[in-house]
């Protein structure tokens, strides 16, 4: 089963396990192919983070292939190229050069290949290619976009220099393309063909790496050779944690997700162990307020104390720890922003998302990014290779909101080769050490109250997979301090929100979640949700 936000992209992955590729060959083709289908979203010229189930070890592990800062990125240069930016300029941390971190996509790719797959690179590669000659199709999703990408130009004519390779591209006439339309993609098919006789290097140290630095320098930034050949995925140890007897393995810092899912989680417990009957008794009532609360208390805590761990000491013991949900739980919602999450601790102290699971077992979650709608709008020609935006993941003015509003504190700093923290969460839940379900979003800091409430539909609410997927959903993260739906709420619901003293927006806000679930009698169900038009699809 392969799940994904685009019907084409789930259909190769389907294909190659169909043909006897195993989970990590099918992620890896799902990967390049949504590079083809979801150009505002993800790409060569991103990167992303994994966490999977190898069933013959019968253990989790975690890659974490995030985009780092270049070596010319200080701290420093960053408040001050902000602080002295004209009012009527768009932001540098956005658009342009100096938005682009070092992209670490492919080299992700790569390492899965080498490690736990089991056909070559170039025959993964093969199947995208013939996808990337017949194009992406048109959908309300990339209307939506090249809407907003023009919007964008529209308030800021500079961008107009800035995004004209991409415009040429992806905007055919100028204007948003009719859905239904097929976009021919010939560069990124030749990128690929690259790709499959030269290998990954030549991305990081060869011509499509030359392409690269060549357009972000020439848009101001300072991203060199030297920064994309010294680029290093990372393994590292996933985020474990028991809860209410599921375990849940997650994705740890410099990942925020994992770390806000089971802090949200865990609080949440505690405030509902005061009612008879706990969680599903009070989830008419009580529990979309005591869910508001839980999250924003875990953003806070997300802006105080997370950032790379390489760089900053960062407390997850802590913050996942059932002691630290009690003290949090026990303040419910005070009035006082300031109030939320833990103010001290102990000295020691435009995103894609898609599941695969194979026959043999193995499943990996995998969300990957370029950050903002068509990223930084630099491609790499002629490769057509789209630039992330990523360095404005960092909080690169202290205490000031980024792109997604996320107000985010020192720890998350810029430095020289630093991750920058991000919300991304893909998580896999298992029961009595055997994989239950997998699931991840995109949506920027909506991931994370996304994957939250789809997992509580499931586990906790015992709601089919479809029904968990779609339902209403709420968004807190701390600040700006006002609830957001998904969609129209029920009164009912919005009722006991402000009767509870909650502002709520009129904005519609949400997460894009694609999962896979294991049911006890060994059927597989996979689920995209309907938000953005995505579909599962199976061998045969």
């Amino acid at each position: 089963m392969v799940a994904t936000d685009c019907p084409e992209a789930s259909r190769v992955g389907a294909d190659v396990l169909e043909q006897g590729g195993n989970a990590f060959d099918a992620a890896i083709a799902t990967s390049l192919a949504l590079a083809v289908c979801r150009p505002q979203s993800t790409g060569l010229g991103g990167g992303g983070f994994m966490v999977a189930w190898v069933a013959a070890e019968h253990r989790i592990v975690v890659l974490d292939f995030r985009e780092t800062a270049p070596a010319a990125a200080t701290a420093q240069r960053y408040t001050q190229l902000l602080e002295t930016q004209p009012a009527d300029r768009p932001p540098a941390t956005v658009f342009g050069g100096n938005a682009v971190a070092v992209p670490g996509q492919l080299a992700g790719l790569a390492e899965i290949q080498r490690r736990w797959a089991s056909w070559p690179l170039a025959e993964l590669i093969r199947p995208v290619i013939d996808l990337a000659e017949r194009g992406l199709v048109v959908d309300e999703d990339y209307q939506q976009a090249c809407n907003e990408l023009l919007a964008d130009v529209q308030r800021w004519p500079q961008l107009e220099s800035t995004c004209r390779s991409l415009r040429e591209r992806l905007v055919p006439d100028g204007r948003p393309p009719p859905i239904g339309r097929r976009i021919p993609r010939p560069d990124l098919a030749e990128a690929l063909r690259l790709i499959a006789e030269r290998g990954p290097e030549v991305l990081y140290d060869g011509a499509i790496g030359d392409a690269i630095v060549q357009v972000v320098q020439a848009a101001g930034g300072q991203l060199t050779r030297a920064d994309l050949g010294n680029y290093q995925p990372r393994r590292r140890q996933p985020l474990l944690a028991t809860w209410r007897g599921y375990q849940i393995a997650t994705m740890p810092p410099p990942s925020s997700g994992g770390v806000c899912l089971i802090e949200a989680l865990n609080i949440l417990d505690q405030m509902a162990s005061d009612f008879p009957g706990g969680l599903p008794a009070v989830r008419e009532d009580y529990y979309p307020s005591l869910l508001v609360c839980a999250l924003k208390h875990a953003f806070a805590d997300r802006a105080r104390w997370l950032g790379d761990p390489d760089f900053t000491p960062v407390p997850t013991a802590r913050l996942i720890s059932r002691d630290h949900a009690r003290q949090l739980a026990s303040r419910r919602c005070p009035p006082d922003g300031r109030d939320y999450g833990s103010s001290q601790m102990p000295e020691d102290g435009g995103t894609s998302h898609f599941c695969v699971a194979d026959r043999s077992g193995n499943l990996v979650a995998l969300t990957e990014t370029i950050n903002g709608n068509f990223g930084s709008l630099l491609v790499a020609d002629p490769y057509g290779i789209l630039l992330n935006n990523e360095m404005d993941d960092f909080a690169t003015q202290i205490g000031k909101p980024n792109l997604y509003g996320l107000i985010q504190g020192a720890a998350n700093a810029v430095a020289p080769g630093k991750r920058p923290l991000s919300s991304m969460s893909p998580t896999i839940v298992l029961k009595d050490g055997r994989p239950l379900l997998a699931l991840g979003a995109s949506g920027g800091p909506r991931i994370i109250t996304s994957v939250t409430q789809v997992l509580l539909n499931v586990i906790e609410f015992d709601m089919p997979l479809d029904q968990a997927m779609s339902a209403v959903r709420i968004h807190h993260q701390w600040q700006p301090d006002e609830v957001y739906f998904d969609q129209a709420p029920p009164p009912e619901l919005t009722d006991r929100l402000q009767a509870a003293g909650h502002t709520l927006s009129p904005q519609r806000r949400t997460g894009i979640v694609q999962a896979i679930q294991f049911l006890p009698d060994g059927t597989m169900v996979g689920a995209s949700d309907p938000r953005k038009g995505g579909r599962p699809a199976a061998p045969g």
